[in-house]
């Protein structure tokens, strides 16, 4: 018994100095004023670059909201890159205004078509400051370009915005990947900014500049080529800013299979990121005392700390066990102790919840029954990165996005941007 306490302590204290790195990050940033790059006259030329792959029923919508940004129009371009695709996506951008870069090379996930994309653009005869990534169900706030030309003004070499969602009334499930990324902005990349450390790129919305390019590359083959470049800016020293008003639209599963299929591959994506960098983040640490580093080592750590932590809980159930064979168990306690147990994580789940659309200012956009179910959303996420840790990389499953819809739906305001 007393070995089973003390690797119960241990593990404990593990998962409990893991989760405090990002309790005390978000405490500690996430209440303060959100810092803006100052507003600059515009000057830079952007490129906006969408990777779509069978998008016909959206892509519309995404490249006109771009064609209407509060940006001078000879100063952006709109490409997509068409991939893999059974629909007419092609037709569609081009209808839309979009500039059409086929893709005539092989590729099997997005970060590769990004790295044709960069290749092309960066040897074109249009020269360009940054490019932006945006997917092609987006839908992008008119101010995106000009908060982009603001922070390249600030010196910044890559930036993440604002990841806000088109339908987070359309079920419990894209309310709750609703909250799940309105807390990241806020409590994750807001609180880092504001702290004056490192965010993380989101998977769409984000800026990076030509010269960044020029000089690393885009190099990325893993699930999550988001996360796979920021490591990569950790281990170059390039900070990664944050654009609290360089707002995306994002289109959330509505299913909670589809989610969950999302999300194992976004699992699978930081195992394979942490085979890769783990060791160059650790130099990074070590070497460097890089703050960027230890925080995306730890990030990548998040499903090995997750299985880590049911350690505990295994082991005490084989007290449990003993205690019962030797019947010194007390039965009341032990079943007062787990009801409560289980009520205040579903309860801290579904508070969490609350706390991120009162922060956000959110409360009004989500179904009551995605606050109820908070708990289960995240629960749900120990099966996904289970599944990625004993069954391997899973294939890669299109999310179906067909939520056509425009600006002024999304926001109720009377500007109105549709295909």
């Amino acid at each position: 018994m007393n070995i089973l306490n003390l690797i119960i302590g241990i593990t404990s204290a593990l998962c409990a100095l893991f989760g405090l790195h990002y309790v005390l990050i978000a405490i500690l940033g996430g209440f303060r004023k959100a810092r803006l790059h100052p507003k600059q006259p515009p000057k830079h030329r952007i490129a906006a670059v969408i990777a779509a792959r069978n998008e016909e029923e959206v892509i519309g919508y995404l490249v006109e909201s771009l064609k209407r940004q509060d940006y001078p129009e000879e100063l952006f371009d709109v490409y997509v890159v068409p991939n893999n695709c059974s629909d007419d996506t092609h037709g569609a951008a081009l209808r839309a205004g979009a500039k059409v870069l086929t893709c005539t090379r092989e590729v099997h996930s997005k970060g590769e078509v990004m790295r044709f994309a960069f290749d092309e653009l960066l040897n074109g005869e249009a020269q360009y400051d940054a490019f932006c990534i945006f997917d092609a169900d987006n839908i992008v706030d008119p101010g995106f370009f000009q908060a982009v030309n603001n922070a390249l003004c600030q010196g910044a070499q890559i930036a993440q915005g604002y990841r806000d969602s088109k339908n987070p009334g359309d079920s419990w499930i894209a309310g709750c990947v609703s909250m799940f990324y309105w807390g990241m902005n806020r409590l994750y990349n807001r609180a880092r900014n504001a702290l004056g450390l490192s965010a993380a790129l989101n998977g769409t919305g984000f800026m990076v500049s030509a010269g960044l390019i020029r000089k690393y590359g885009w190099d990325t083959s893993s699930l999550t080529e988001d996360l796979e470049f920021t490591a990569q800016c950790a281990i170059h020293g390039v900070k990664v800013h944050w654009m609290n008003d360089a707002i995306t639209y994002d289109e959330q599963p509505v299913t909670l299979k589809d989610s969950f299929t999302q999300r194992r591959r976004w699992s699978a994506g930081t195992l394979q990121c942490m085979k890769r960098y783990w060791g160059q983040l650790a130099q990074g640490v070590f070497k460097r005392r890089s703050f960027a580093c230890l925080d995306m080592g730890l990030l990548f750590m998040g499903p090995v700390i997750q299985l880590i932590c049911f350690v505990p809980g295994i082991l005490a159930l084989v007290q449990v066990a003993i205690s019962l064979a030797s019947g010194t168990l007390d039965l009341p306690a032990l079943l007062f102790g787990a009801i409560a147990g289980a009520l205040g994580s579903i309860l801290g789940s579904d508070a969490l919840g609350l706390l991120i659309c009162l922060l956000e200012r959110k409360t009004g956009r989500v179904r009551f029954s995605a606050l109820a179910n908070m708990w289960i959303f995240l629960l749900s996420w120990v099966p996904a990165n289970l599944a990625c840790i004993f069954f391997g990389i899973p294939k890669w499953k299109a999310i179906p996005h067909n939520r056509g819809m425009n600006l002024g739906q999304i926001t109720g305001k009377n500007r109105d941007v549709g295909a």
